[in-house]
């Protein structure tokens, strides 16, 4: 199937296949003279794309996103064909004037604590059960990286207590995985199990007596951020979820390799953990400087 086929097949206009197909064909020859075909493209050379888009031909940030767009469609049909397994250009745009970075990232010592020093004492029964719950919660957020939405589909039976492990569920953005428990979840965990989470499910009211966090997504969403904010009196650097996330996946790829923490992240693109590879993290800011579009 042709490119042109493969737009056709999406229902893209005529109009919008032929301005796709001109991208494509500007893409292709910024590649030549750089002597690389589209097949051996990668993040880092994306992003230099990016740049030469933005100071050579001077495009401002709508048309570069517009640039950007086609190629990841491009990516899509050569993935489609099969010629591919990653889209390199998978989540690549620039937001505003400035490219967000990563900053304030916690090292694993910092998050160890954060799970340590959460106070889960309270007289009363029904807010001691959620305290439990919420540092249950934590543990999954600062030692496996669940997100949210994650939570939301995780059920009990995807605990395996007697093995050490978890099975994180997959969604819309990210690939289901099997990860290792830390000895130091284990108790409040299996506390949270056989006593607190039978009591919950008698307050909560719920359809889905399966899950292992009861509510809906948007009640999942104000337990993390209940978190966060109580997170803050512990440590000021704590931000957001997204953040303990991030120091996370940092914190992995200083001890493996790119392809194991694409698993543990769930990423279902190596290019998204990529995003991530630091050299130095005192530095961030400067390698962001260096290798981001926008400086």
């Amino acid at each position: 199937m042709s490119y042109e086929a493969y737009l056709s097949k999406n229902q893209y206009s005529q109009s919008t296949i032929t301005v796709h197909k001109l991208r494509i064909r500007r893409f292709k020859s910024w590649l030549k003279r750089h002597g690389m075909t589209a097949h051996q493209l990668n993040y880092s050379t994306l992003l230099k794309y990016a740049k030469y888009l933005q100071t050579e031909k001077h495009y401002e940030r709508q048309s570069t996103n517009n640039e950007l767009r086609a190629v990841k469609l491009y990516y899509d049909y050569l993935m489609d064909k099969g010629e591919l397994v990653d889209n390199p250009a998978d989540d690549m745009a620039i937001r505003g004037k400035h490219i967000k970075v990563i900053n304030n990232l916690l090292n694993e010592e910092e998050l160890e604590d954060l799970y340590y020093s959460y106070d889960i004492e309270h007289y009363d029964t029904f807010f001691k059960a959620t305290k439990l719950r919420d540092k249950v919660v934590l543990g999954l957020m600062v030692f496996q990286g669940i997100t949210a939405i994650e939570l939301y589909h995780l059920q009990e039976e995807y605990l395996q207590l007697n093995r050490g492990k978890i099975d994180i569920p997959s969604t819309r953005r990210s690939n289901a995985r099997t990860m290792k428990l830390q000895p130091l979840q284990m108790m409040d965990l299996m506390n949270y199990i056989n006593t607190q989470r039978p009591y919950l499910s008698k307050r909560m009211t719920t359809d889905n007596t399966e899950q292992f966090v009861f509510g809906t997504i948007n009640q999942v969403y104000c337990i993390t951020h209940r978190i966060i904010r109580n997170l803050k009196l512990y440590n000021h650097k704590v931000i957001s979820h997204s953040q303990i996330r991030s120091s996370l996946i940092v914190n992995w790829l200083s001890k493996h390799n790119l392809r194991q923490v694409q698993y543990l992240a769930g990423h279902r693109y190596i290019s998204s953990t990529e995003k991530y590879i630091q050299d130095d993290l005192e530095n961030l800011h400067e390698i962001v400087n260096n290798f981001h579009p926008i400086s």
